[in-house]
């Protein structure tokens, strides 16, 4: 008993602080997400029931930034999801120069996101941007293009640059796994006449399917928590054509003092990730079941 009351001693300072900062408030943004408030004076808070769900439901930009972050999210599993997995593999099949580039692709990963995405403004920048003026340096001018400020290329511009800063971690996590191959099971499947397809879908899948799933899953949330390199590249914009839903709840709450129904929407994407994670689990389990 006594030992239990210290394991209980040891970890409540931690519990403490998580409740305070982490239950409170998603508590606090549930009660908040019925109310109309403009978020400066308290005497204004107004119970309005179901109303910032119902607007919610009809608010055509909100499922405009849902859309947005479904886009950013299949970008991230094709490019740095598979992409990552390649990288990893060649790297790990032991080419001349490894160890430098596990430092080049890990390199973003330590930068601040709002650094890297001030570099990003540079490069896309329509008239002096490294972008355009290789294009026009190879006689491609016809293809340049005000990236940030067109509606068509803003958001694909926004994913890339949060692709290739956090492409790194995958890349590095897909390495970690891939030494928990098994070569010589690999070596005698290939005497046994096995393909390299055979071997990577019958050995190499199966030993890092665990990290394969904590990436895709790191994949897609963050994806739908993306909010800092849209601020600072585009602000959502031109006219939400690079809205997510971080973004848009920033703009509601911060730019149209509507707290309560920002908070509505934070609500949403909390439901979201919920959603997003259960049905990754749930996944990984049926995949664990079928192996075993």
């Amino acid at each position: 008993m006594r030992t239990t009351w210290q394991a209980y001693g040891l970890i409540a300072p931690a519990g403490i602080l998580y409740a305070l900062f982490q239950l409170v408030p998603i508590l606090g943004a549930f009660v908040l997400s019925f109310t109309s408030w403009n978020g400066i004076n308290l005497s204004r808070i107004e119970f309005t029931g179901l109303d910032n769900y119902v607007r919610l439901m009809q608010d055509e930009l909100f499922w405009r930034a849902v859309l947005h972050n479904l886009i950013v999210a299949l970008l991230v599993f094709v490019f740095m999801t598979v992409g990552s997995f390649l990288i990893a593999a060649i790297i790990h099949a032991g080419i001349r120069g490894g160890a430098f580039f596990r430092i080049v692709f890990f390199a973003p990963v330590v930068i601040s996101s709002v650094a890297i995405a001030m570099l990003a403004i540079f490069f896309f920048s329509p008239s002096q941007g490294l972008i355009n003026e290789a294009l026009r340096g190879l006689g491609l001018g016809v293809l340049a293009q005000p990236w940030l400020g067109s509606a068509e290329w803003a958001l694909p511009a926004v994913s890339a640059t949060y692709i290739l800063q956090n492409f790194g971690f995958s890349v590095i996590l897909f390495l970690s796994a891939l030494t928990q191959v098994n070569d010589e099971m690999c070596e005698a499947a290939e005497v046994d006449g096995a393909s390299q397809g055979r071997i990577l879908w019958g050995i190499v899948l199966p030993t890092i399917r665990p990290i394969a799933s904590v990436v895709v899953l790191l994949g897609f949330i963050n994806s739908f928590r993306l909010f800092d390199t849209v601020y600072v590249m585009t602000g959502g914009g031109p006219f939400h054509a690079s809205d997510t839903i971080v973004t848009y709840l920033y703009g509601t709450a911060f730019g149209g003092n509507q707290v309560g129904y920002a908070n509505a929407i934070g609500v949403a994407l909390f439901l979201i990730l919920c959603v997003i994670a259960v049905v990754q689990l749930r996944l990984t389990r049926e995949r664990k079941d079928v192996i075993a």
